[in-house]
This record gives C-alpha cells, structure tokens and sequence, in this order.
C-alpha cells in the first residue's frame, strides 16, 4: 500500500468499489467473495453477527438469495474517506444507502449504514480483510 494516499490510489479504491457492488448486485456470489481476503470478514453489530471466511461467506449469502428474489437491489457508496492504517494496510470509511426496486417500478430505501473496511494487497490487488457495517439508529449515535 502507499504510504501517500493520492489521487491515482483514491481513483483505485472507488472503481473497487464500483466493480465490488456491481457483482453483489448481480448476486454474482463468487466474483464478490473473491474481494475479499480468504480470511475476510463482514461484521453487523446491529444483528449481533460477524462471518469470517470465503467459505462461511459463501454459506450465509446463498442462504440470504431468495429473499432478494423479485426485485432489484442497489448500493449507493459515498463520503469516501482513505486513512492509512497498520502497516500497508487502508482504513475505508463511507456511507451506504441500499435501494430495491421492485416489478411496479416503485423503490424502496431497504438501509442505510455506515461502513468501515480495511484493506490489503494479494497479488498487486485490493482485497477487504475486514468489514463492519453500522446500520444507522439514532439510539447509538453516529458510529464513523
């Protein structure tokens, strides 16, 4: 990782993200996976829960796939903030609003989170090797 967060590693990180949400909301299961270190991890503290793991990952999202069924799911990523963290590593943090769309065309805000990922270097690629997802509650305050 650089130790100089600069433009070029700015426009790396958000075209990540970009490529990232495009295959989850595809429910491309694999390819998402895949950007995530094989010892990744994706925390939500709102439901108490925290899967580590390409194989648990796999496991959880292919059990969550029919409840995505008949509608249209986006993810809208914003208020990037880059922070270099522990060695190499990058600290992510930004907002999230999550949208479905369903057949009548009418949409829906499903949530809205604050995120905070690290990532890492595998092979000259950014890889998240860990994620925790704060959904937004105004009983525990602004988190990020």
């Amino acid at each position: 990782m650089s130790s100089k967060i600069d433009a070029e590693l700015y426009i790396e990180v958000k075209n990540f993200y970009a490529r990232q949400m495009r295959v989850l909301d595809d429910l491309d299961i694999e390819q998402f996976i895949l950007t995530f270190t094989e010892n990744g991890s994706v925390a939500h503290p709102h439901r108490n829960e925290k899967t580590v793991g390409h194989e648990n990952m796999r496991t959880k999202m292919n059990a969550m796939l029919p409840g995505y069924q008949g509608t249209v799911t986006r993810h809208w990523f914003d208020h990037f903030l880059l922070e270099e963290h522990e060695g190499d590593a990058l600290r992510v943090t930004y907002y999230s609003l999550v949208t479905q769309s369903n057949d009548k065309e009418e949409v829906t805000f499903f949530s809205s989170s604050s995120v905070e990922d690290i990532m890492v270097r595998e092979g000259g690629e950014l890889r998240i090797r860990d994620r925790i997802i704060y959904r937004d509650n105004p009983a525990k305050g602004r988190v990020i």
